[in-house]
């Protein structure tokens, strides 16, 4: 298993950064990888959804399940995958005033498949700046 964390403090007001994280059917439009977002279910602070990414020269399906602490955090946890053994992690918002939001994106993740762990670890660690870049440029929008 790979684990990574980054903090970053963005330019964008919080609420519209919370919204750009929960609007998960969005996530295709502009996330790398993503090719199509499906809400399985939604009710208040909860949402089961499945993903399906390009990753490692595979078609990747799995669920998670969503649970929102709004306007403060996001935490997942994979429910299935075809591929994933675990797939955890979450955001952390916190508003800092003045339109600036401190924003936490923090990620576990194992696959099924054998992967070298220094190729996991790689995947993880250089996943987190391109995912906060990809929902920070769609804030700005």
């Amino acid at each position: 298993m790979a684990e990574a964390s980054k903090t970053v403090d963005f330019d964008i007001p919080h609420e519209k950064f919370w919204s750009i994280i929960t609007d998960y059917t969005k996530y295709s439009e502009f996330v790398d990888g993503v090719s199509h977002v499906k809400v399985i279910s939604q009710d208040q602070g909860k949402a089961r959804v499945q993903y399906q990414i390009q990753l490692l020269g595979k078609d990747i399906t799995y669920v998670l399940d969503h649970n929102e602490n709004r306007p403060h955090e996001m935490i997942w946890t994979m429910v299935e995958s075809n591929i994933f053994k675990s797939n955890n992690g979450g955001w952390k918002l916190k508003n800092l005033g003045g339109g600036r939001t401190e924003v936490t994106y923090s990620l576990a993740l194992d696959f099924k498949i054998y992967v070298p762990g220094i190729v996991l670890k790689g995947l993880v660690k250089s996943s987190l700046p391109k995912m906060l870049d990809s929902f920070y440029k769609r804030a700005q929008r």
